[in-house]
């Protein structure tokens, strides 16, 4: 081939590459002009005013959804899914089952979003949603936890009725042993600082138990004891625990022989009401020592 003909074929190749060059170039710049250069993906909260609630906007690519933290982040609930697209500086974020349409964009920040017309979450604009470092979120994965846990919680509240159920019908079988036990039961304080401390023994109601302030008589406590009834006597509290209390011979006087202090109760008479603060602390007693 001619001199003059290879220099003319090799200009064309030069400015064809030129020109593919620069239409790359044109067409990079299109592309950055309509997405803004930005990149929203993360997560933004907002927390409700005068609510227990946060609602969480999740923006992953060109998808996003909306859901709330609730009891402190212990629960979370979808609300909406969006189709996320940015324009100019704007991120905008159409729900996928209506018309309606959100926009937002960057705080001075650099990092949370304002939301320019959050009028449609029936939040005010300009509402600021704070960056969350922790984001995007897979919030499927969330839900599935968050059932995991919710069965795990069921079965351990199933659990517990079922031993409940259990507890209640041993109690009825022991509660049928308490005749000898059956009365008002005050017992005798060591110490100022002591309560004025009421047990009731009956087969009815079983075993319980009250605690006073023996000045004001305010309630202090109440409690349901586990309780057995044994050859050696009547045991109440939680296995590895229980106290064993024996009767004395007129059934008036209810000891302690294993506790690590003295500790006796005495019989109220049934034909008196232990409702009567006086009668109550006379039978309690009132030591001087401290």
């Amino acid at each position: 081939m001619p001199y003059f003909w290879r220099r003319k074929f090799t200009d064309r190749t030069d400015v064809m590459h030129s020109l593919l060059k620069l239409a790359a170039v044109v067409t990079a710049a299109t592309l950055l002009a309509g997405c803004g250069g930005e990149d929203f993906s993360g997560a933004y909260r907002f927390k409700v005013p005068g609510a227990d609630r946060i609602m969480v906007l999740n923006v992953h690519g060109d998808e996003a959804e909306i859901f709330a933290e609730e009891n402190r982040g212990a629960r979370i609930k979808p609300l909406v899914k969006m189709k996320a697209s940015v324009k100019g500086e704007k991120l905008l974020l159409d729900d996928l089952n209506s018309s309606e349409r959100l926009a937002l964009q960057r705080n001075v920040d650099e990092r949370s979003l304002d939301c320019l017309n959050c009028k449609v979450l029936n939040i005010k604009d300009g509402a600021l949603w704070k960056y969350d470092p922790k984001g995007p979120y897979d919030v499927a994965q969330l839900l599935k936890d968050q059932a995991r846990k919710d069965e795990a919680a069921l079965n351990a509240q199933m659990e517990r009725m079922q031993q409940q159920i259990i507890d209640n019908v041993n109690r009825e079988k022991e509660a049928a042993k308490l005749t000898p036990y059956e009365g008002e039961w005050v017992y005798q304080r060591m110490s100022k600082r002591d309560s004025l401390s009421i047990m009731t023994i009956w087969r009815k109601s079983q075993v319980k138990q009250w605690a006073f302030n023996f000045e004001s008589m305010d309630r202090l406590g109440h409690d349901l004891p586990v309780f057995e009834v044994t050859e050696a006597g009547l045991k109440i509290g939680q296995p590895g625990e229980a106290r064993l209390y024996t009767l004395s011979a007129d059934k008036q006087i209810l000891t302690c022989v294993d506790c690590a202090k003295t500790e006796r109760w005495v019989k109220a008479d049934p034909k008196k009401d232990l409702s009567d603060r006086h009668y109550a602390r006379q039978l309690a007693g009132n030591p001087s020592a401290i």
